[in-house]
């Protein structure tokens, strides 16, 4: 009896001691079952970018016009060996102003036709000249001759000019072409007289190099119709 009694009294005096060891361990295993949280990375900063100077605007080259398909006047030539009268070759007696003619404005024929009434014209107004020449009595005799001859030649050219028109006219122009090629031809051989019997003759070599400069346009504005 006395053995049970002592029993009981350590009981209770050790049992809360037990629970609280019991409870001790429940706890600690509630721990260590639990999962451990991962931690969130915190985000980066993203770095601003520095902006970049502007490049200034460069200036832009201004284009040089280019000058369009004209019928030039040709330069006034120096005094004739001869001392005849000095040749005027001014387009504005024969109503084409000296201006630029633009060829996309107008037909190549048209400014073509345009372009060789205008050397009939002038061959018409460099022959009364040529024609003042031969009668002076001052003229020498090889320089008659040259003189004559370009009067021939002349004529074949207003020829030439009149069949080009009309081959423009008749839209023939592989025709036309040829019968343009022909004035400058015309005018060449006056040229060569004189430069084979007497030297280089100065308003005939002026006249030659404007007839060979506005018929040389004349088939460049054919080509364009």
């Amino acid at each position: 009896m006395v053995l049970i009694r002592q029993t009981l009294i350590l009981i209770f005096i050790f049992a809360p001691f037990f629970f609280f060891f019991i409870s001790c361990v429940e706890a600690a295993s509630a721990s260590a079952l639990a999962p451990t949280p991962t931690p969130t990375p915190s985000p980066t900063p993203t770095p601003t970018p520095t902006p970049s100077p502007s490049p200034s605007p460069s200036s832009t080259p201004t284009p040089t016009p280019t000058p369009s398909s004209s019928i030039s006047e040709p330069p006034s030539p120096g005094p004739s060996p001869e001392g005849s009268t000095s040749l005027k070759l001014g387009l504005s007696d024969i109503g084409i102003q000296n201006k630029a003619l633009k060829a996309s404005q107008i037909e190549g024929s048209k400014l073509a036709r345009k372009q060789l009434q205008a050397i009939e014209q002038r061959i018409d107004e460099f022959k009364a000249i040529l024609t003042k020449r031969l009668a002076d009595p001052k003229t020498s005799g090889k320089t008659q001759q040259c003189l004559a001859q370009c009067e021939d030649n002349f004529e074949d050219a207003i020829d030439s000019v009149k069949m080009s028109i009309e081959s423009i006219n008749k839209q023939d122009l592989p025709k036309a072409n040829v019968d343009v090629s022909a004035i400058s031809t015309d005018v060449d051989t006056c040229n060569d007289c004189f430069k084979e019997m007497i030297g280089e003759d100065k308003q005939i070599k002026t006249f030659d190099n404007w007839i060979r400069g506005v018929t040389g346009d004349c088939l460049e504005n054919l080509q364009k119709h």
